[in-house]
């Protein structure tokens, strides 16, 4: 099995006034498609919800095996976050999750 791959989450669709989606692709590190996801959430702040849509992309490669993991997301600040570490006292749990994994 390839140890590494890539997810690409994708952006919040408000479904209706009380729901969003929120979606990614895996792939490995060639490009080729391993699994996608799609879930709807209640609706909520549309940076907790991108962090949520990180988040489960990583416990389905974490599921599967996979610890080098490259992570595309459109929403700049939220990884600028992630990167300097400044999860680890967020108020967002999906941020302290998402900085355990990595």
């Amino acid at each position: 099995m390839v140890s590494s791959g890539k997810i690409n989450t994708n952006g919040v669709v408000s479904l209706n006034s009380y729901s969003v989606a929120i979606g990614g692709v895996i792939r490995d590190v060639d490009g080729n498609w391993l699994c996608g996801y799609l879930m709807v959430l209640g609706k909520d702040e549309v940076f907790k919800i991108e962090a949520r849509s990180m988040l489960e992309g990583l416990h389905l490669l974490w599921d599967k095996g996979y610890r080098q993991v490259e992570l595309e997301c459109h929403n700049t600040f939220l990884v600028e976050i992630i990167l300097v570490e400044e999860t680890i006292d967020s108020h967002f749990m999906e941020l302290r999750a998402i900085h355990k994994l990595i």
